[in-house]
């Protein structure tokens, strides 16, 4: 009888064990919500972790959830890594994909699973709305004790994407409705660089602008022709002030240079431009549209929890007297945190 009970158990492991050898090695789990929201306001939720405990389900099932971000403000290499309770567990998601605005993809690594997963967001516009769909694969790897917890994963995670749909929901419903997704602007990381400039104000009519900037660059332009220094990029224009309601602009309106030369005496004077992260976009049309870019590129930061680290500054890529105004293209530079 004993060694008949013994053969059973036996046969009941080996059929355990058969059983989970064929089931599903890699398993998918999604949830979709509609959101009363801009495609590109959604888009920046799911592009970045600054803001990612704001909507997280387990960021509520663990007050005491330690977490950490690393690596780019948004986009691909923005990282995440957090240590909970048993509920949360740890592990760590960098995000490898980002096409704005439609699909974010994040390389997760959950303790205690030998193999990666992959997170998903996949966006699309309809009208008003954006519908977002919050996607997991699990790769399960040969344990065949793993390919059974597989098919409880869907029943565990499921809720808990359910909830955090509805918190991003919440959250990008309540904040403003501006549409940035005509916005192409690039995160770069900017190098040290040496400008002449000559430091002037006027005010914010755009007219009035071009006719303050003209005499100020060709003051620069007499002093490289005069020191021998030789133009290393084309004009720019950093902006200290810019007070529409006071209607003053101030400004340095500058020419990199190459090389570090000493500091100049007089009207021309020698600085570094700001090195580091900024966001680059490139405006092309008139000078008196820049208003709009700037203010979806405030859009932008505002979505992105992005700060200001410095004064913005414009770099005009063709020359305004012999471009028809339709063609001008000026790079905008905005220095973030």
């Amino acid at each position: 009888m004993l060694r008949n009970i013994l053969l059973t158990l036996l046969l009941i492991v080996v059929v355990f064990f058969a059983i989970g050898f064929v089931l599903p090695d890699k398993v998918h789990v999604q949830r979709t919500a509609k959101i009363q929201a801009p495609v590109s306001q959604v888009f920046a939720l799911v592009d970045s972790y600054r803001e990612f405990d704001k909507w997280s389900p387990w960021s509520q099932k663990d007050p005491q959830l330690k977490v950490r971000t690393s690596g780019q403000p948004f986009g691909v290499g923005a990282a995440y890594e957090w240590t909970g309770n048993p509920s949360v567990g740890s592990g760590s998601q960098e995000i490898v994909t980002s096409t704005p605005y439609t699909e974010v993809q994040s390389r997760l690594m959950f303790t205690g699973f030998a193999d990666p997963s992959t997170a998903s967001f996949d966006l699309e516009p309809d009208g008003a709305i954006t519908l977002l769909t919050w996607g997991l694969d699990v790769n399960l790897g040969h344990n065949p004790m793993m390919h059974y917890v597989g098919l409880l994963l869907d029943r565990q995670i499921g809720p808990d994407y359910e909830q955090g749909l509805q918190r991003l929901k919440a959250l990008a419903e309540s904040r403003p409705k501006t549409d940035f997704s005509a916005l192409k602007a690039e995160l770069v990381t900017l190098k040290p660089q040496s400008y002449a400039y000559v430091s002037g104000s006027t005010s914010t009519d755009p007219a009035a602008v071009s006719a303050a900037l003209a005499p100020a660059y060709a003051k620069v332009s007499a002093y490289l022709s005069g020191t021998g220094l030789k133009p290393a990029g084309p004009p720019l224009a950093v902006t200290r002030r810019w007070d529409p309601q006071a209607k003053v602009y101030e400004f340095d309106a500058g020419i990199p240079v190459e090389g570090v030369p000493q500091a100049a005496t007089g009207e021309v004077k020698i600085a570094q431009a700001y090195a580091g992260p900024a966001l680059k976009v490139e405006h092309k049309g008139p000078y008196g549209d820049l208003g709009k870019t700037y203010d979806l590129l405030d859009a932008f930061k505002t979505a992105y929890a992005l700060k200001d680290a410095g004064p913005s500054w414009e770099q005009y890529l063709n020359d305004p007297a012999g471009t028809p105004e339709a063609e001008l293209l000026t790079a905008v530079y905005v220095p973030v945190k």
